[in-house]
């Protein structure tokens, strides 16, 4: 989900600010979770922080109906890189695996990671 919502910003050269994560449980009770964070549409920083609020919300034993991330907060611009984590080769792995997306379609290509939750 991360993956796929980060890349529709990049598309749309729009950053966020704040991301939300919702869970919906098998009784129907729902929980969510948000916070704030630099402008980014960095698929790693969302996917990082979309794991640490799922982990802080999902604390029941109760079987999840619905799994829901939300990007607000939105501000004009494109990838903003970070001067201590962003070297070279990761931003042109991420322009690379844009493009490809562009070309061939969003399901195209992913990450080693979206797909181990796939198969999960």
């Amino acid at each position: 989900m991360a993956d796929k919502v980060a890349y529709e910003m990049r598309k749309q050269d729009k950053l966020a600010g704040c991301i939300t994560v919702k869970l919906r449980y098998s009784n129907f009770d729902t929980v969510s979770k948000q916070i704030t964070i630099p402008y980014t549409a960095n698929t790693a920083v969302i996917a990082e922080t979309v794991k640490s609020l799922f982990a802080k919300l999902y604390d029941r034993r109760l079987l999840v109906r619905l799994v829901g991330v939300r990007l607000s907060h939105f501000v004009q611009g494109s990838y903003q890189i970070s001067i201590f984590d962003d070297t070279q080769e990761k931003i042109n792995l991420y322009q690379a695996i844009d493009s490809i997306k562009k070309s061939y379609g969003a399901g195209f290509i992913t990450s080693a990671s979206a797909l181990r939750s796939k198969r999960k």
